[in-house]
């Protein structure tokens, strides 16, 4: 249907709308998380099979994204959409029991997205559209940044400079124990639609990010690369020939050499006939996380991450 070019009917029409979504928080998540206690929101643990996480809590059909643990499980931070307007919630434990979720405290209307946590759990890295350093409107592509915990808060985001971010579409970054950040890119020059990237950490800082290389990216899209602590497998989608579905989730190992082995993919008991990402493994190393639309609705999946070890060479074991 086209809108009749008419000036007071536009405005009208953003009063309505804009009140609606309201930005801050339309609301919390519905179930009682009070009810809730022990780790990991009290959910028995996973076996060697995905199982969705939290159903009818976190998996409650309503589209869930990036979703991340604190180093002792006692923080859970998740992003929904649906009836949540893309919010990221974080909840805690409070004398043995969760909290109910709020907003976190930089949670905008800029689309914050596409987030992990560091090997210490003292830092938050995400994808966001907010205004650049300096700039009052926001991005028409994200970019990459920060925000560190301190006590119990987190602080107000800090912008990754340009060895890290350019003018064009940056997202998912994933950090090593060093600081050596790994995200994906859609800048000039990349291999395929969208390319893998590492931006090493030299005396705290970031310097150029440079392109995985091509045993990794191809002529197609890939993208939310998580990164082991120790860097010593890379899991990451893909949208390549030869998936089951939309994009699908492959692993690939770093040999003795230092050199990144040929990706396998996961096979059918992670990835499905449709979209598969945001790959995660919990700061303990006890499970992998990541979501799909397997139903219908995309929802968050858990798994022991002893399932890594089925992937991995022989050679390099």
């Amino acid at each position: 249907m086209r809108l009749p070019e008419n000036r007071s009917f536009c405005i009208i029409i953003v009063v309505l709308v804009i009140p609606f979504l309201n930005f801050n928080g339309i609301q919390d998540p519905a179930f009682d998380f009070t009810k809730l206690s022990g780790p990991y929101l009290g959910q028995d643990p996973p076996g060697m099979e995905p199982e969705l996480f939290a159903p009818g809590i976190i998996s409650d059909g309503n589209s869930s994204g990036s979703s991340v643990f604190s180093k002792n499980a006692d923080m859970f931070i998740f992003r929904k959409s649906g009836n949540y307007a893309k919010e990221i919630f974080i909840t805690r434990t409070n004398s043995g029991r969760w909290s109910q979720p709020v907003t976190v405290q930089w949670d905008s209307k800029f689309l914050e997205s596409d987030f992990t946590i560091s090997p210490d759990g003292r830092t938050i890295y995400f994808a966001s559209r907010r205004p650049a350093t300096g700039k009052t409107k926001p991005s028409s592509e994200a970019s990459l940044w920060k925000s560190e915990l301190a006590g119990d808060k987190w602080s107000e985001p800090e912008m990754l400079g340009g060895h890290v971010n350019t003018q064009y579409h940056e997202s998912y970054p994933s950090a090593a124990n060093d600081g050596t950040l790994y995200f994906f890119s859609r800048r000039p020059g990349v291999i395929g639609k969208s390319d893998i990237f590492i931006s090493r950490n030299v005396n705290g800082k970031h310097i150029d990010a440079a392109n995985i290389g091509e045993i990794i990216n191809t002529l197609h899209d890939e993208w939310d690369p998580y990164i082991a602590p120790d860097e010593s497998y890379l899991i990451f989608c893909s949208t390549k020939p030869g998936g089951l579905g939309n994009d699908d989730l492959f692993i690939s190992f770093r040999s003795a050499e230092g050199s990144w082995t040929e990706p396998v993919h996961m096979g059918n008991k992670i990835n499905s006939a449709g979209w598969d990402n945001r790959p995660n493994v919990t700061l303990d190393g006890k499970y992998f996380f990541f979501t799909s639309d397997k139903t219908g609705t995309r929802e968050i999946y858990w798994v022991s991450a002893e399932i890594i070890q089925e992937f991995k060479p022989d050679y390099i074991r």
